[in-house]
C-alpha cells in the first residue's frame, strides 16, 4: 500500500509540473528586455559534486548522448510556433546556414559539459551567449507577430537535449545502472536550464529523479509521439537542411532513415524493429477531462498551432497515416471539433483557415487520403506494436537505418564503444576545424 501511495505522489507531482508548463509557462516570456539587463549567476540550489558527476555521466556515455540529441532536435523541430520561429532567424534553412548552425550548437553544448561552470570560463559565456540568442529571437518573433520565446518553449527544450537519454537509453547505447550518475546528469540539466533563463517552477529537471522521469514519458506521450507523425512542408525541408548540412561529418544518413529512427527512439507504434516490446510502454491517461480542456485552451486561436489543437494534448495516442487513393471519401471539419477523430480525411470545408490547415499539416495530393486510427486502451496499444513502417524505406534508407541501430547495440561492448569513440572524436575534431575557419 506504502508503495502505490508513493507512486501517486510521484504521478501528480509530474502531471501538476507538466501542466503548468503548459498553461501557466505559455503566458511568460523567456526573457524581457535587453541582453545586457540579463543576470547570470548559479541558482541556489546548484550542487558542484552533482553537476560535475553529471558532466561524466555525459563522456562516459558521450556517443549514445550525441544521438539522443540528435533525436531530441529533431522532436523539437515538430513544434510548429518555434520551427517558424527558427525558419525566421534566417540561420537554418539551407544545409550551409544548418551546417553552421548546428556545429555551433555542438560546441556551445560541449564547452557546458566539458569545462568547470564558474563567472568567465568559457561554458559560462556561452551561456549567456545562448541566452541573449534567444532573447533576441523571441523580440524578431513579437515583431513578425509570431509570438515571444515563452518559459513553455524553453522548459521543452530540456526535454530535447535530456529526455531520451533518461527514458529510452537502452535504445541508444547509453548505460543507465546507476541512479547517482543519472541524478547527476538531471541536476546537470537543471543547472543549465536556470542559467537559460527558465524559472525554478518550470524547471523540468528540479524534482526527483523518478518525477523528471515521469514528466519526460508524458511529455513523450502527449507531446512529441503525435507531433513526429505530423510532416508539414517546412517540417521536412528544416530537418533535409541538417541532414544534407551534416552530410560530410554523419555520413549513411538520409531524411527517411533518420525519421524512422527517431520514431522508433519515441516509440511510436509501427516503428519497433528489433526492440523489446515489454520496454515499448507508454504513460497512462493521467489527465482529467478539465485539465485536458485547459491544457487545449491554450492553442486555441493561435496561427501556426491550429493542429496541435486537435491532435496534441489527447487521452488518446493518435496514429497518422497517409495512403493512396482512387475515390475521394470526405470528413467535415466539425467531426475533428467534436472529437470525432477517428476516421479518414481527404477534404475539409472550404473555410480558409481548415484549407490552410490541411495544406501545412500534409500538403496531401489529390490521390491521397489521412487516416488517423485512435488507440484508447492497453490492448490497442500491444497490437500496434510492429514494424510495419520498415517497408515505407527504401532498400538504401533500410541499410542506413539498419547501420545506425547495430551501432547503438554494439556501443555497449568494449571494442563497439571504442570504435563509436573513436568516430565521434574524428567527427567532432573536424566540426572544431570547420568551425575555426568559418
Amino acid at each position: 500500500l506504502v508503495f502505490f501511495i508513493y507512486i501517486f505522489i510521484l504521478f501528480l507531482a509530474a502531471k501538476t509540473l507538466f501542466a503548468k508548463i503548459i498553461v501557466e509557462g505559455s503566458s511568460i516570456p523567456c526573457d524581457i528586455g535587453s541582453g545586457i539587463d540579463l543576470e547570470q549567476k548559479l541558482p541556489q540550489w546548484y550542487d558542484e559534486a552533482k553537476f560535475k558527476r553529471g558532466q561524466k555521466y555525459f563522456f562516459d556515455n558521450r556517443f549514445g548522448m550525441m544521438q539522443a540529441n540528435y533525436c531530441g532536435l529533431v522532436s523539437l523541430l515538430c513544434d510548429p510556433k518555434g520551427l517558424t520561429i527558427l525558419h525566421n532567424t534566417g540561420r537554418s534553412s539551407t544545409a550551409e546556414t544548418a551546417r553552421k548552425r548546428y556545429i555551433s550548437t555542438t560546441l556551445h553544448m560541449l564547452s557546458w559539459y566539458e569545462i568547470d561552470l564558474s563567472p568567465g570560463s568559457k561554458s559560462w559565456d556561452s551561456l549567456m551567449r545562448v541566452r541573449k540568442m534567444h532573447l533576441n529571437a523571441s523580440k524578431r518573433s513579437q515583431e513578425k507577430e509570431i509570438g515571444f520565446i515563452t518559459q513553455t518553449e524553453v522548459s521543452l527544450t530540456v526535454f530535447g537535449f535530456l529526455g531520451y537519454a533518461l527514458i529510452r537509453p537502452h535504445l541508444l547505447g547509453i548505460r543507465y545502472d546507476n541512479d547517482d550518475d543519472r541524478e547527476g546528469f538531471v541536476h546537470f540539466w537543471a543547472v543549465v536550464a536556470a542559467m537559460l533563463g527558465v524559472h525554478d517552477r518550470f524547471n523540468i529537471c528540479l524534482p526527483k529523479l523518478a518525477v523528471v522521469e515521469m514528466i519526460c514519458k508524458i511529455c513523450q506521450r502527449y507531446i512529441f509521439m503525435p507531433l513526429l507523425q505530423i510532416e508539414t512542408t517546412l517540417f521536412r525541408s528544416m530537418v533535409q537542411a541538417i541532414v544534407d548540412g551534416l552530410s560530410e561529418f554523419t555520413p549513411f544518413n538520409s531524411y527517411e532513415s533518420l525519421m524512422y529512427f527517431v520514431r522508433r527512439v519515441a516509440g511510436i507504434p509501427g516503428y519497433q524493429h528489433n526492440v523489446d516490446l515489454k520496454k515499448e510502454t507508454v504513460c497512462r491517461k493521467i489527465f482529467s477531462k478539465e485539465e485536458m480542456t485547459n491544457m487545449r485552451k491554450v492553442f486555441e486561436g493561435k496561427p501556426g498551432y491550429e493542429y496541435m489543437e486537435q491532435s496534441v494534448i489527447d487521452d488518446r495516442i493518435l496514429l497518422f497515416n497517409i495512403k493512396q487513393v482512387n475515390g475521394a471519401i470526405e470528413l467535415n471539419q466539425d467531426s475533428l471539433d467534436n472529437n470525432l477523430v477517428s476516421g479518414v480525411y481527404n477534404k475539409l470545408n472550404d473555410q480558409p483557415i481548415s484549407k490552410n490547415f490541411l495544406i501545412e499539416l500534409l500538403g496531401l495530393k489529390h490521390n491521397e487520403e489521412l487516416v488517423i486510427e485512435a488507440v484508447e486502451n492497453e490492448e490497442d496499444w500491444i497490437s500496434n506494436l510492429n514494424d510495419s513502417k520498415l517497408e515505407l524505406l527504401s532498400d538504401k534508407d533500410l541499410r542506413y537505418f539498419k547501420f545506425k541501430c547495430r551501432l547503438m547495440e554494439k556501443n555497449y561492448t568494449r571494442i563497439g564503444n571504442f570504435l563509436n569513440e573513436s568516430m565521434l572524436s574524428w567527427m567532432l575534431y573536424r566540426m572544431r576545424k570547420a568551425h575555426s575557419s568559418q
